[in-house]
């Protein structure tokens, strides 16, 4: 039986023991994160939390709705024991009627059709990590390899930083072309690193030239069994020296060899796809699920 939960009536230490067993276990799903990402989150449980989906709510003209929060790229139905296609199906059945709209993402092993729901194939890029680094290597195309090649020229020092300098490196060399992502999302932003940190899953590095100048940098969101690439950029500086390759390539050096994959978040742009995909990493698929259930003269004015 699936249960629905208000925020306060969830056993976040029983939610917790769930994600952590699951084998489609995600960072974005504990729920110290999604207390940060969305405050005040709901809950469907199916008994003694064996599956769980969170419910990142909002509210607005008194309409409650569910969105995908800004730093979480999948959520959906979380099990310690595989289920199938109907299972899944009735999680989102059980979704209450109360949320008069519905735009969230599922994560990639809530695999399901129905004619009854609109879903939209997502795609995301990962790479396993279980094998030596000269063979992860060797999975790299000739433009990546190009590029790496480049970027040892330049003897870049890459090393840890504060996630916070990262988030303002950022904000500098990125932040006008993520114009939807506002000032609150990135304080968000910094209250999840800081989180993140004192759960020992957080790394910052930054890539830096002979002159101690940062050129580069990125934020790794970790878990047993993943490593996330959450955010980064290069300045002009750090594109011409390829900092981004040196700094990946250097990622995927040292976790190699570990039974994790490396998550690179996917990307519906193109070149940031290409990127991705240079590296070896494979396509994996998950489905963004949207439901309308507003009134049909709201409905009309959106």
């Amino acid at each position: 039986m699936i249960q629905f939960l208000p925020h306060q009536e969830i056993n976040k230490t029983k939610w917790d023991v769930c994600i952590e067993q699951c084998s489609n276990s995600l960072p974005y799903a504990y729920s110290w994160y999604l207390d940060i990402v969305s405050p005040g989150w709901e809950a469907l449980v199916s008994e003694d939390y064996a599956a769980v989906m969170p419910l990142t709510r909002n509210e607005k003209w008194g309409i409650q709705y569910l969105y995908q929060p800004f730093f979480t790229q999948q959520l959906g139905v979380f099990f310690k024991s595989r289920q199938t296609h109907q299972e899944v199906i009735n999680f989102i059945r059980a979704i209450p009627k109360s949320y008069r709209f519905i735009d969230i993402n599922l994560n990639s092993e809530n695999h399901f059709e129905h004619l009854d729901f609109k879903l939209r194939k997502r795609r995301n890029f990962i790479l396993p990590l279980d094998k030596p680094y000269d063979k992860i290597a060797k999975g790299y195309d000739k433009h990546c390899l190009r590029n790496v090649k480049k970027a040892k020229k330049f003897n870049h020092l890459i090393k840890p930083a504060e996630p916070s300098d990262i988030i303002e490196f950022y904000k500098k060399y990125k932040g006008l072309e993520t114009k939807n992502v506002g000032k609150e999302d990135y304080a968000m932003l910094e209250r999840l690193c800081i989180e993140a940190g004192k759960q020992k899953m957080m790394m910052a590095y930054g890539v830096h030239n002979d002159n101690e100048e940062l050129l580069a940098g990125g934020l790794f969101l970790l878990s047993a069994n993943r490593v996330i690439y959450l955010l980064g950029t290069a300045s002009e500086k750090g594109k011409e020296s390829r900092a981004m390759y040196a700094l990946m390539d250097y990622m995927l050096m040292q976790r190699c060899g570990f039974q994790v994959v490396f998550d690179f978040e996917g990307s519906e742009i193109p070149g940031i796809a290409r990127f991705f995909k240079g590296f070896g990493a494979e396509k994996e698929t998950y489905y963004k699920f949207k439901l309308n259930r507003l009134p049909w003269l709201i409905r009309w004015l959106k």
